[in-house]
């Protein structure tokens, strides 16, 4: 599982390509990131390497858009000594691994994450998916690219509700195993958002450490690695339920951490101190809200359905003391209703 912090990804690109000869490379990214460095991607492209253009969002990583990827791949007679190179956020990153995966039963494929959120989470681990129904990540499959390259220059495009989305899960990783991490990077939100070089370097740098090291002992999701999934069964759930057109990744699991930490504190498992702590860490990134008993009850369906679930049970990480996390499958609905509609 190698990841490459690099301060010119173009050329290292360039040169990893000779060094591998790779003969073909099929580029999939999106229009918004084409749009932002046509320029630098256009280089890569010739008669054996081609460029498949998707469109942005969510709402796009779906088996349609994997359709027309496969259908491309075969006009393009790319073999399986072809290589993806996925350039994009986690959307283009996640359908570009599962392509990949699946592709005349698996063919190579090279990461470069866009995004902060990409680069510090999605990027690394191996987890590939679209999504299907309305349900996040349903349909996957576990797939390690070739390498994973990561260059902090392209947080100079990203806006301030990108930060925020890459901080959730950074942040998370403090919450989870960390303290220490999670008390410098609460230190230092403004400077994020103000994109300082040295703060951002080493926000990165070490999440991908924590994230590595999680994976490492735990690959295909089986134990360990599950502590990764703080905040990401409510919020997986508020994303759904909102079509994955209010709220981003990133802000869903910034929500999903403060109401499962609420759940944690009504449980006994964290003490006020400690849940005030996240919350004004948390809320003013993406404020919470009341759900209404409607929402309420549509978003726990799509909980219901979550790939985490085991035994017809939720299953929920939550916090259970200063960088520290425990999983936990008998939380009841009617804890899940009061938390939900409280805040």
């Amino acid at each position: 599982m190698e990841v490459q912090i690099v301060k010119n990804v173009w050329l290292e690109l360039k040169e990893y390509i000779i060094e591998r000869d790779i003969k073909k490379l099929f580029i999939i990214t999106d229009k918004n990131i084409y749009n932002l460095y046509k320029e630098n991607i256009d280089t890569f492209i010739n008669k054996n390497n081609n460029l498949f253009i998707m469109e942005p969002g969510e709402e796009h990583k779906n088996i349609h858009t994997v359709h027309l990827v496969y259908k491309e791949l075969l006009n393009k007679e790319i073999d399986r000594d072809g290589v993806i190179l996925s350039i994009g956020g986690g959307v283009v990153g996640d359908l570009a691994g599962f392509v990949a995966s699946t592709y005349k039963r698996g063919i190579r494929y090279i990461q470069v994450p866009t995004t902060l959120l990409s680069q510090v989470d999605s990027s690394i681990g191996g987890k590939v998916g679209i999504d299907f129904e309305g349900y996040k990540n349903v349909i996957g499959s576990f797939y390690f690219p070739m390498t994973t390259f990561v260059d902090t220059s392209f947080m100079k495009t990203l806006s301030q509700r990108e930060i925020t989305c890459g901080l959730g899960e950074i942040l998370k990783y403090g919450l989870i195993i960390d303290y220490d991490f999670f008390k410098y990077m609460r230190s230092n939100i403004t400077k994020m958002y103000e994109k300082d070089k040295e703060v951002i370097l080493h926000a990165i740098t070490k999440s991908i450490s924590i994230k590595q090291s999680i994976v490492e002992k735990d690959k295909l999701d089986m134990g360990l690695r599950k502590i990764l999934n703080f905040g990401h069964t409510v919020g997986h759930g508020i994303e759904s339920y909102y079509k994955y057109k209010i709220f981003n990744h990133g802000e869903a699991v910034i929500l999903g951490m403060v109401y499962e930490s609420y759940i944690a504190k009504e449980k006994g498992l964290i003490d006020n101190s400690y849940f005030q702590e996240i919350f004004k860490t948390l809320n003013p990134l993406v404020q919470t809200r009341k759900f209404n008993e409607e929402e309420i009850n549509r978003i726990i369906d799509y909980m219901k359905n979550d790939k985490k679930n085991k035994n017809g049970n939720i299953s929920f990480v939550l916090p259970i003391g200063k960088g520290k996390v425990g999983m936990f499958n008998n939380i009841g609905e009617d804890i899940i209703k009061k938390i939900l509609g409280d805040r």
